[in-house]
């Protein structure tokens, strides 16, 4: 080969060699940055609706549902507590809920012989149970039942239900009353039976937040478990007569005997009566 020709193409070469090396000294592209973890909320959970903490809740019977003081009653003991729950919203439910006042004085004036002889035969039953202790037993349970109702971080949700009870009352014959008193008694306790299971979740949450934030954590459904409520006694027939057995009272409502009720974590409000007599 002639060395003019040997000389044109080395320098030909020359070029794409240089290219393939400074290729191979180029610096390869970034991988994209690996994006942060996603950020964990770290807001405390709160009570529902304003509730405080620590707050004691009843424990749940083999019906899921919570213990409360309207369990197990007969249909005359529901309609005296359905009577209790209206006269807790005819106190506690104002301004738009105002309703609840003015059906409340209308059902007794409405419906007062039916609502008169439910509370005689509660009265029959307590005797039937108590003997001359009777008026003391019904009086604490009525206190609980008072209280059950009022207990306040419920009450928005609860006025609304009373309003709804007490029109079905004032729309439905008195001869109907009796047999609608469980289920109103039902609808009236729904509401804290809701507020019950959000509190439950609430110390769920609130233990799972302590864990993930290095607390120590012990998952419980109530800080101090209520105890269960008293019940009321059953129902006995209207031709009752006391014998002189009937008439001893448990021991545990003797005269000095000491009497321990458990309520709600809010402090006891005396029972109060809203009437407005119609003129």
């Amino acid at each position: 080969m002639p060395p003019r020709t040997a000389v044109r193409r080395f320098c030909q070469l020359v070029p794409a060699t240089a290219l393939a090396l400074v290729a191979g000294c180029s610096t390869p592209e970034k991988a994209p940055p690996t994006p942060p973890p996603p950020v964990v909320s770290t807001i405390k959970p709160l009570p529902p609706m304003g509730a405080v903490e620590g707050m004691s809740i009843p424990e749940i019977a083999s019906d899921g549902k919570y213990l409360t003081p309207n369990r197990g009653v007969t249909a005359n003991t529901a309609l005296w507590h359905v009577r209790m729950a209206l006269n807790v919203a005819a106190l506690s439910c104002h301004g738009v809920n105002e309703p609840a006042r003015i059906q409340y004085n209308q059902i007794l004036h409405v419906h007062e012989a039916a609502l008169r002889e439910a509370n005689a035969a509660v009265d029959r039953n307590y005797l039937a149970a108590y003997g001359t202790g009777g008026l003391k037993a019904r009086e604490l349970l009525n206190t609980v039942v008072y209280n059950f109702f009022a207990l306040p971080p419920v009450t928005k949700s609860f006025c609304p239900a009373a309003i709804e009870v007490g029109a079905k009352i004032l729309a439905m014959p008195s001869s109907q009353l009796l047999a609608y008193a469980p289920e109103a008694l039902t609808a009236l306790e729904k509401p804290f039976q809701e507020f019950y299971a959000a509190y439950a979740d609430y110390l769920r949450r609130l233990a799972e937040w302590q864990s993930r934030f290095g607390g120590t954590v012990t998952v419980v459904v109530s800080p101090t478990p209520l105890p269960p409520p008293p019940m009321a006694p059953k129902e006995v027939a209207s031709g009752f007569v006391p014998n002189a057995a009937a008439m001893a009272p448990p021991s545990s409502l003797k005269s000095g005997a000491p009497v321990r009720v458990e309520v709600p974590t809010f402090p006891l409000t005396p029972m109060r009566e809203t009437f407005i007599p119609a003129k």
